[in-house]
């Protein structure tokens, strides 16, 4: 009669330290894949995008599209700064409600930033280019 392989237990082909390296592969894999799902669910998030931190009477010039705009804050007299703020709104969703109020208002955006809603009312800026 022929005699069958072992099918349980460690195999003899296998070393401690090769079961310890692979162990400490595996390991390093998981904590990598852990990695990118942390990166992508916390980040990135686009750093030029300066809308979060504008508050009345800061100017801005939009280096996006009117779809998905990037504030980029300048001084009021810089040639490119060519909107000002009025109002920012950190509780709004709907520009259309958080600026109706707002006089002089020309221009609204809405956006999410760290997973927080804001509104920037906005109207062109009359100081943009003096000095």
């Amino acid at each position: 009669m022929s005699q069958l392989p072992s099918t349980g237990g460690l195999n003899a082909s296998h070393t401690p330290q090769q079961i310890r390296r692979n162990r400490l592969i595996f390991l390093a894999v998981l904590l990598v894949l852990a990695g990118l799902v942390t990166f992508s669910a916390l980040g990135p998030y686009d750093t030029k995008d300066q809308s979060a931190k504008l508050k009345p009477g800061d100017c801005f010039q939009n280096t996006g599209t009117d779809k998905n705009a990037k504030a980029e804050k300048l001084d009021c007299t810089d040639p490119h700064a060519d909107y000002k703020v009025l109002k920012m709104d950190k509780e709004a969703v709907v520009d259309t409600f958080a600026c109706s109020d707002v006089p002089d208002t020309t221009g609204s955006l809405t956006q999410v930033a760290a997973k927080e809603w804001f509104v920037v009312c906005f109207k062109e800026n009359d100081e943009k280019g003096k000095k």
